[in-house]
């Protein structure tokens, strides 16, 4: 089992549209794949169209079994009887408001920053990846989600301030590595939002290879699929006259690569 973290310290830099279309493009290739989701506000949950939950807590704190709370997650129904599309060989534990109490409940634990290891490595054969999608704070599940992983992926907009938010992020992996036992590597940097007729784009992009070229992968255009897909419950894939997704699919290749 591998598992992939997908992290930026700074917001709205598609975090979430990279986890769930990462996600769903390893299943797609035939892989069993749990989508762990993070973040209090439970986009993930928003990005496939079903309905937000507590599976999260339920599973970190009520040590209630994984598989059940992540098939729960695909229910074929939501709560006003409307139907679902089950994505096959996708799994998810999802999040909602809960969340935010898990983090004060883990925040008075003796090694909370291995809650995540601990609790996956009880299914380290059910899956084949687990990608997980962290808040843009830094708190105590996204350092537990960096001692879990094998792998970084940090989405970023090119602009200075998401960019400063890379830096800061591996920054928080070095220390991370430093302090615990985790194993975690950054595997890419994926520019979104990209707008090749932006000169501004263009030379944050050319700045950021310059600085780590063997880090930066094919960029994700800038494309009005993604908001789509959002509002429809879709995913990428799911609506695939996008621009966006041609990058995806690019950054999928090299994701498999390392798997």
């Amino acid at each position: 089992m591998t598992i992939v973290t997908i992290a930026n310290q700074k917001g709205g830099v598609g975090k979430t549209t990279t986890a769930v279309t990462l996600a769903m493009g390893l299943a797609m290739k035939g892989r069993q794949v749990l989508l762990v989701d993070l973040d209090t506000q439970g986009n993930v949950s928003d990005a496939l169209g079903i309905e937000k939950s507590s599976s999260l807590y339920e599973w970190l704190i009520l040590d209630k079994d994984m598989k059940e709370v992540a098939a729960s997650s695909m229910d074929r129904k939501d709560k006003k009887g409307l139907n679902v599309i089950a994505r096959t060989r996708l799994d998810v534990i999802r999040s909602d408001k809960t969340t935010a109490k898990l983090k004060m409940i883990l925040g008075g634990m003796e090694y909370r920053e291995q809650v995540i290891d601990r609790a996956l490595n009880c299914y380290e054969n059910y899956w084949d990846d687990v990608v997980i999608d962290c808040a843009p704070s830094v708190d105590v599940l996204h350092t537990a989600a960096m001692v879990a992983a094998d792998w970084l992926i940090i989405p970023t907009k090119l602009d200075q301030f998401s960019i400063d938010g890379v830096v800061e992020t591996l920054n928080s992996l070095e220390a991370v590595r430093s302090m615990t036992k985790s194993k975690c590597k950054c595997a890419g940097i994926i520019p979104t939002f990209y707008d090749r007729v932006t000169k501004e784009s263009h030379a944050q992009l050319k700045a950021l290879a310059g600085v780590y070229p063997e880090l930066v992968w094919p960029p994700v255009a800038q494309d009005t699929s993604c908001r789509e897909a959002s509002r429809l419950g879709k995913m990428l894939w799911e609506i695939p006259h996008g621009r966006a997704l041609t990058g995806y699919a690019e950054c999928l290749e090299r994701l498999m690569k390392i798997l």
